[in-house]
This record gives structure tokens, sequence and C-alpha cells, in this order.
């Protein structure tokens, strides 16, 4: 590693856009010179970095790999999407959710495609960060062999309740009819978390179907006011005639946010209050 006579100055090589230096100094003998240069990419964001990268998440130190995730999350090059699948697998788990946000950034793309199983796998994952990651990363890549999953969250929980809130909007976000059934039972489940009951009301609302008008106007008198909220909000996306009365209503709700949402879902529907 004896490349440099003396230690190199990242930040100047960074503020140089020093491209060449800081690749060198990726292969520097201290381990703190290359995490700098690993992260110093992720502001540059030139490809000729990318192998170079690419080889340091091979690297010793946690603290390169995570850089180097990191910056190979802002290039987005499609040679390191192999790379960054083998990194969800990673000893340090910020690495491995540096990973996750990274695949994420690719969103729908073919050659992301081969990431949905291994993020599947890491919805498993023992940091609760990680899971949290992981849901969003396969919203981003929307394929549907995530649903199955994503659902078994939303019916069974998880430690982290956030992951579970996550699950909910994930499947709102994905659209699919097969999500229907499990947030219509989270919304219905007074046993089931708050945040979790809202998530599944705004999520209905976006999935659109005209099925749930009904719980969602039952919704609008919940004792929680977030749900109300969430209710009030997916109501005005859905626009059926059927709401009218139940948002006027809801315009005298004790909580300012239902009522400007009840406002807003009764514009959406097209009536005019005075």
């Amino acid at each position: 590693m004896g490349i440099f006579d003396r230690k190199p100055n990242t930040e100047k090589l960074k503020e140089k856009r020093d491209v060449e230096g800081l690749i060198k100094a990726l292969k520097y003998k201290d381990d703190d010179v290359r995490a700098e240069a690993a992260e110093a990419f992720a502001e540059i964001n030139d490809t000729k970095a990318v192998e170079p990268l690419i080889q340091a998440l091979k690297d010793e130190n946690h603290h390169v790999r995570s850089g180097a995730v990191k910056a190979l999350g802002e290039i987005l090059d499609k040679r390191a999407i192999k790379p960054l699948i083998h990194a969800l697998k990673d000893e340090w788990w910020p690495v491995r959710d540096g990973a996750a946000w990274a695949l994420a950034g690719y969103g729908n793309v073919r050659e992301v495609k081969p990431a949905v199983d291994p993020l599947i796998d890491a919805l498993n994952d023992e940091v609760q960060y990680v899971r949290r990651r992981v849901v969003r990363a396969l919203v981003a890549i929307e394929d549907t062999k995530a649903v199955e999953p994503l659902i078994q969250i939303l019916e069974y929980g998880d430690e982290d309740i956030e992951v579970q809130v996550l699950a909910g909007w994930a499947l709102g976000k994905m659209k699919d009819v097969r999500a229907m059934e499990p947030l219509i039972c989270a919304l219905k489940d007074k046993k089931v978390n708050g945040k979790v009951r809202a998530v599944a009301a705004g999520s209905l609302g976006i999935i659109g179907d005209k099925g749930v008008v009904e719980l969602l106007i039952k919704t609008l008198k919940d004792k929680n006011g977030d749900i109300r909220y969430n209710a009030a909000v997916s109501l005005g996306q859905i626009k059926d005639a059927r709401a009218i009365e139940p948002l006027t209503v809801a315009l005298k709700d004790k909580d300012e946010g239902v009522r400007k949402e009840a406002k807003e879902a009764l514009k959406n529907i097209n009536v005019k209050k005075n």
C-alpha cells in the first residue's frame, strides 16, 4: 500500500475533485484515510470510482465498507448491483443498511430484480433499522414477489412496530389486490396497534377500491385521531358520493387535522361547502 510518500489529505483531494488521488487513497494503509476516500465519492459521484469502490466493499475495515456502499448508492452504476446484493449479508449492520438503501436507488429496473429475493430474506435481519430500510427498498423496486412477505409482517407483526407500519404502507404503495383483505382486517381489529390501523386506513385509500368506503366511513368515528385522519384522506382519494354526509359531519371533528382533510375530501368529491 506504499503508493503515497506521506499521508494523503482526503479533504483537499475531495475539494479538488481529484478522482485519481482518491482512488489511490482507497488503497492507503490507514483505515481512516480509506474510509474518508470512500465517503468522498458519495459527493464527487464519478463512475471511474465504481470498480475501486466495489473492491472497497471487501475491505477489512467496516467504516471503509460503509463509505463504499454510500458512494455506490449515489453513483448508481449497474456494475455495483451484484456486489451490493452481496453486501446485504455483511457482518456490520450499517453496511447491510447502506446496501439496502443503495439498491432502492435503482428503482424498478430490470437489472436490480435479482436483489428482490435477497431483500426478502433480509426482512428477517436481526437489526430493526435494516428491516425498515429493506421494506422501503422492496417498494422502490416494485416487484410483486414482495407482497406476500409484507402481508405476513402486517398480519403477524414484527418486534419493531415501525417495521409493521412500514409493511402496511408498502402494501398500499404497491397497490396489489392481495393486500386488501389483510389491510381491512388490520383496520377492523381494535387490538392491533393504532399506528398499524392508521396506516391500513391510508393504504386502503391508495389502492382505491370502492368496496372499503363503508368501512372507512365507519372509521371516521374511531377514537384514534390518526385513524380518523387517514380515513378522511382515503375517502377523498376514492371519491365516492356515499362519503359526502359523513365527511360533512367530520368537518366538526375535535381534531384540526381531521377537519382539514374532511374539507379536502369533500372538494375532491366536488362538493362545495359554504
